[in-house]
């Protein structure tokens, strides 16, 4: 694993700002100096979660998280160290450079989507200004789609004569780059050429943001109408959804994504102002998919084409999603159209009251069944429930799939006893409802860390030190009780105190101390001179050692005391008086 550079590090925070990162994920207020928000680590009623813009640091007061933009990210969307640190290096436009510490495969992974970022920006500008993409610009035309759609997504062409390989050769891409991105293809005689001709180009991102593949559709009567980079060592259809990317922010705050069939029904969402909308790459939805859409959302709504084939993809990827634990529902376009048309034909809310009337899948596959069967013998019964109850058992909720057994055995006219028995063992077995006093299933979340236990004395100079931390060489560490409060003032005592101080500090500090800094770094406690109050109370605690020093030598009463002993005692015990000793 490579190590970014320190430098790089810095460069990214000093581009970003925190609050305005946060807020794409969660609503922010105004609290003062800082932003609030209901934490998104756990559940509560009243917020708890700080954001603080002056040190670039967020904390929740009530389940002790905290940290800065890369600890966010890294929580938020359960990414490693790097892995947030690409994301965030994507979005402050700062490159991380490979380093001797990449392996071979790591550079080729970095060159291979610098290749794809200049082939989507180049078939970006073929679109818009190549007089022989006039029968692609018409298709843009007629599937309504607006300029900034073709600009969000970059929409390209890739021309018959095939130009991108000579203009990335050009660029310094090597033919080894181009063919291992699924950009160039060898002819016979041993020259490549392009992978895409003659057809309009969607640029495919991973949830990063980072070009990855492409899909092309013809512009002629070739085959296949739709054409998808291959498996590469940045690509991988199972794992890669349309449009996610670009309504990353919106699917973050409602916690909640529409999945879609095609590139064509995901535009067509974001243009008409769904934008979490996002489709799998002309393949079932995957397991893979389902871990990633779970990163940013707790509920799902398949929205597939009306026909046979959509209703039964969209089936299929329900169950897979629902196996997941993600709440899933499954929406029925009206008038048998597929999103992309019914939207342009009917706009978004319509098209939304269509959403509100999705239906779990249970109750969607069984009306499905219902319909295809025809005549509910009891044969037909039979199969519907055996097929139903295999959808049931992939259901994690034993709650869920206790109720799903009931309403199919009402909605069959069955036997409900008879339903579980025919099920298995992954059915319930009893009808059963939870105990008004059973408790309620604890989510599975990680434990908070338990923040360091440092004595109250030592927290009010933290928080003052905080306040000012130019001070903190005036501070010595016998000034401070505990250990854990003598790490974090050593650890700001290293930092370069400029703007991005604070979130230096948690980085240097262990997560039982993280927790501790985290927390003083969103109090809002105001001081009229931070610096002289911390000078006072050093000084009292200075005092108050040498005092304590001082008592048995002077008050003993067993040997001959020091004039001068004697004289600094009572002057410190004067300077004391009327304080708490």
């Amino acid at each position: 694993m490579a190590l970014i550079p320190p430098e790089t590090l810095e460069l990214i925070r000093s581009r970003l700002d925190i609050v305005e990162l946060v807020g794409e994920y969660v609503p922010l207020t105004r609290a003062g100096r800082n932003m609030k928000a209901r934490c998104p680590f756990h559940q509560e009623r009243s917020p708890s979660f700080i954001v603080t813009p002056e040190r670039q640091t967020f904390h929740c007061f009530g389940c002790g998280e905290g940290g800065d933009a890369f600890t966010f990210v890294m929580k938020s969307e359960n990414l490693s160290f790097m892995e947030a640190a690409e994301k965030l290096a994507l979005r402050a436009g700062v490159k991380i450079e490979a380093d001797r510490e990449l392996g071979p495969a790591d550079k080729e992974r970095i060159k291979i989507r610098e290749a794809n970022e200049f082939a989507a920006m180049h078939y970006h500008e073929l679109l818009k200004k190549d007089p022989a993409a006039e029968a692609a610009r018409a298709y843009a035309a007629k599937r309504r789609l607006s300029k900034a759609s073709v600009e969000g997504f970059l929409l390209g062409f890739a021309p018959r004569n095939g130009n991108l390989v000579p203009a990335a050769l050009k660029k310094g891409f090597s033919e080894e780059i181009l063919m291992k991105a699924g950009l160039a293809a060898r002819r016979a005689d041993g020259s490549i050429r392009d992978y895409f001709f003659d057809r309009f180009m969607f640029p495919i991102r991973d949830a990063k943001g980072a070009f990855v593949g492409f899909g092309g559709r013809t512009l002629g009567d070739g085959e296949p109408k739709y054409l998808n980079t291959a498996e590469t060592p940045v690509f991988s259809k199972s794992r890669v959804l349309y449009g996610l990317y670009e309504g990353l922010a919106e699917t973050r705050k409602a916690r909640k994504a529409h999945l879609m069939e095609g590139y064509m029904d995901v535009i067509a969402s974001h243009q008409h102002g769904l934008k979490t909308a996002c489709a799998p790459l002309g393949t079932a939805l995957t397991p893979e998919h389902a871990l990633l859409i779970k990163r940013y959302a707790d509920s799902i709504a398949i929205v597939f084409d009306a026909d046979s084939a959509g209703q039964n993809a969209a089936v299929r990827g329900a169950e897979v999603a629902l196996e997941s634990g993600i709440a899933t529902r499954v929406a029925s376009v009206p008038e048998g159209k597929d999103p992309d048309e019914y939207l342009h034909a009917k706009g978004l809310e319509a098209f939304s009251s269509a959403l509100n009337n999705a239906q779990d899948l249970v109750a969607f596959k069984t009306d499905l069944l219902i319909k295809r069967a025809g005549e509910l013998t009891p044969e037909a019964k039979s199969a519907i429930a055996k097929d139903v109850l295999s959808t049931i058992a992939r259901c994690p909720d034993e709650v869920l799939k206790d109720e799903w057994v009931r309403r199919l055995a009402a909605r069959l006219g069955l036997n409900e006893d008879s339903l579980r028995r025919s099920g298995g063992k992954a059915i319930p077995q009893a009808s059963r409802r939870p105990s008004p006093n059973a408790a309620p299933a604890a989510a599975a979340v990680s434990a908070p860390v338990k923040p360091a236990m440092i004595p109250a004395g030592d927290l009010q100079l933290l928080g003052l030190l905080f306040k000012t931390p130019a001070s903190a060489a005036e501070v010595l560490a016998a000034d401070l009780e505990s250990a854990s409060a003598r790490e974090i003032v050593t650890a700001l005592k290293t930092l370069p105190l400029d703007g991005k101080w604070a979130p230096r500090l948690l980085d240097a500090l262990q997560p039982a101390e993280r927790a501790v800094a985290s927390r003083l770094l969103g109090d809002e406690l105001g001081y009229d001179d931070p610096a002289a109050t911390l000078r006072a109370l050093v000084g009292k605690r200075r005092t108050q050692r040498r005092l304590k020093e001082l008592e048995p030598l002077v008050l003993s009463g067993n040997a001959p005391v020091d004039p001068g002993l004697r004289d600094e005692y009572h002057r410190l015990a004067a300077e004391l008086k009327g304080t708490k000793r």
